[in-house]
C-alpha cells in the first residue's frame, strides 16, 4: 500500500469512487469464485466501467500490489479542462442515456460515432475517458450498476455441433398492430441455441407467444442447419406440450427438461437472451413499423455483434466454432420435407357429423367416403385453419376445405399500448449494422464449404 497516502487525504467524491470500483473489484481478487465464474464477472465489469480487459488486468494488478489507494484516479495538473473530450460529446452521450438508461459504456460509443459533427473526436476518447466525463458530470451509474444476486450456473458443454440446443422464449417490443396501426401490439422473441459453439441457430419475433410460433422457430433452425441430438427446454407451457414433445419424438431428439427451480442447465440460452435485450433496448428506440423490419434487422445484429465475434468462454466466433467441426461430426439432415412439415400440424380427433362434415373451430369441412360417426384424426395448421387433413387410421385420408370459414387463426392476441421513442442515433446504427451485415454475407459466401452442411452421417 502507498503509505504516503492517507484516506484523509481524498474528497469525498475519490472515497465514493473507491468505493464503486472496489465492489466491483473485490470478487476478482478474492478465491471464492471459480476461474470460469471469475471470467464471466470480468466481462461485466469492463462492460460497467467502460473498460478493456487489458485495462482491468492493469487494474487488478496495481490493486493487489498497492492496494485500495489505486482505484481513484490522481489529480492532474491540468484538471477540468477537456483536451479531446468535448462538451459537445458529453451533451450527446447524456441525451443518449436519457433515450435509454441501460446503454453501456461501449454501446454508447458506437452510437455516438454515427454523429458525423463528432465521430472523429469520439475514436480519439477511450470508453474510460467517456465513463469519468459522465460520472464526473453528475451521471449516476450505481442504481444501474447494482446487480441482484445471482444462482451460481454449473459449467457443462457439448463435445460438438448439434448434440444440444437450448431454447428460450421472451417478451419483444410492441410495434404498430398491422390490423389496426393506431394501436401497438406486443412481438415475442423466440430462439435457439446450438450448447457447443453459442450460435444463434435461429432466433425470430412472432406476434404471439403460443406454442406454434416456437415450433416455427425449431423448423427453420432444424432446415438451415440440422437435427440436434438433444435440446434442453425450461418448464414453460409451450415447451412442455404433448404435442412438441410428440414432434421431437418422431424426430429422434431427446427432449430434456430441467426440474423446477434449478435452471443452471439453461446458462448458455439465458446469456444469450441477455444480449438480445440489449438489441431490444436499442431496437424500441429505431421505430420499426413492421415485424419484418424489426426481424431482419435482428439477424443483421446478430450477423455483426454475435455469430462473428470472438466469444469469451470458447476464443472462437460461435459460426467459426460451428462450421469448423461440421467436418468430424456432419449434421443429421431432413430427408423427406413433407412428412417434417407434416410433423408441425396441430392434431385432435373429430367424429363425422349426420350431415357429411367434421365441425371444427366454429368451421365446417365436408367430407366425402366415409361414414356418419367415424372417427378421424384432423392434422392443421392453427395459424390457417382454412384447410386440414385427415388421418384415419394413422394414414393419410385426405385435404379438406372449409365450406364455411368463421375462424381463420387462434384468436385472443395481447396487445400493448405504450408509444415507444425514436432515436436517430439508433436508426443510424442499425443502418451501419445491416451494411455490415451484408458485408459479411458476402465475404462468408466465397469461403464457405457448403458440402460440409449437407454431409450425411454415414
Amino acid at each position: 500500500m502507498n503509505k504516503d497516502i492517507s484516506f484523509f487525504d481524498l474528497n469525498d467524491k475519490q472515497l465514493e469512487e473507491i468505493q464503486d470500483k472496489y465492489a466491483l473489484l473485490e470478487p476478482l481478487v478474492d478465491t471464492y469464485l471459480s476461474e470460469s465464474e471469475k471470467r464471466e464477472y470480468a466481462g461485466r465489469v469492463c462492460s460497467t466501467l467502460g473498460i478493456s480487459p487489458r485495462t482491468l488486468r492493469r487494474y487488478l494488478q496495481r490493486f493487489r500490489e498497492e492496494g485500495a489507494y489505486t482505484l481513484t484516479r490522481k489529480k492532474r495538473s491540468d484538471a477540468g479542462v477537456l483536451r479531446v473530450f468535448s462538451e459537445e460529446i458529453l451533451k450527446k452521450a447524456f441525451h443518449l442515456l436519457e433515450q435509454n438508461s441501460s446503454r453501456s459504456i461501449p454501446m454508447l460509443m458506437k452510437l455516438l460515432e454515427t454523429d458525423e459533427r463528432i465521430a472523429s473526436q469520439v475514436r480519439n476518447i477511450s470508453p474510460s475517458t467517456l465513463y469519468y466525463h459522465l460520472k464526473k458530470a453528475g451521471y449516476n451509474f450505481k442504481h444501474r450498476d447494482q446487480e441482484k444476486a445471482q444462482k451460481v450456473y454449473h459449467r457443462f458443454q457439448a463435445d460438438y455441433p448439434n448434440q444440444l440446443w437450448q431454447g428460450d422464449a421472451r417478451h419483444g417490443i410492441p410495434l404498430p398492430n398491422p390490423d389496426n396501426p393506431k394501436k401497438n401490439k406486443m412481438t415475442y422473441l423466440f430462439a435457439w441455441i446450438d450448447d457447443f459453439s453459442r450460435k444463434i441457430m435461429y432466433a425470430k419475433y412472432y406476434w404471439d407467444e403460443k406454442l406454434p410460433r416456437m415450433e416455427n422457430c425449431f423448423r427453420h433452425a432444424v432446415l438451415r442447419w440440422g437435427l440436434p441430438e438433444k435440446m434442453y427446454c425450461d418448464n414453460g407451457r409451450v415447451y412442455i406440450s404433448k404435442h412438441f414433445l410428440l414432434l421431437v419424438t418422431d424426430l429422434g431428439i431427446r427432449k430434456i427438461h430441467h426440474p423446477a427451480y434449478a435452471a443452471w442447465c439453461k446458462g448458455k440460452i439465458e446469456a444469450s437472451m441477455k444480449l438480445l435485450k440489449k438489441f431490444q433496448s436499442e431496437a424500441v428506440l429505431a421505430g420499426f413499423k413492421t415485424i419484418e423490419e424489426l426481424n431482419s434487422t435482428m439477424i443483421a445484429w446478430l450477423d455483426v455483434e454475435y455469430d462473428n465475434k470472438i466469444h469469451s468462454s470458447t476464443g472462437e466466433t460461435p459460426n467459426n466454432r460451428f462450421r469448423n467441426n461440421l467436418k468430424a461430426h456432419p449434421p443429421r439432415r431432413i430427408k423427406d420435407i413433407d412428412h417434417f412439415n407434416s410433423l408441425f400440424f396441430w392434431r385432435t380427433e373429430k367424429t363425422i357429423n349426420k350431415y357429411g362434415k367434421i365441425q371444427f373451430n366454429k368451421n365446417s369441412y365436408p367430407v366425402h367416403g366415409l361414414p356418419v360417426g367415424a372417427k378421424v384424426e384432423l392434422r392443421y395448421d392453427p395459424f390457417d385453419l382454412s384447410e386440414v387433413q385427415v388421418f384415419k387410421d394413422k394414414a393419410f385420408y385426405c385435404k379438406l376445405r372449409a365450406s364455411s370459414l368463421v375462424r381463420k387463426t387462434v384468436p385472443g392476441i395481447p396487445e400493448e399500448k405504450k408509444k415507444p421513442t425514436i432515436s436517430k442515433e439508433t436508426i443510424d446504427y442499425f443502418k451501419n449494422i445491416r451494411e455490415k451485415s451484408a458485408e459479411l454475407k458476402r465475404k462468408e459466401a466465397d469461403s464457405i464449404r457448403y458440402s460440409d452442411l449437407f454431409k450425411e452421417e454415414k
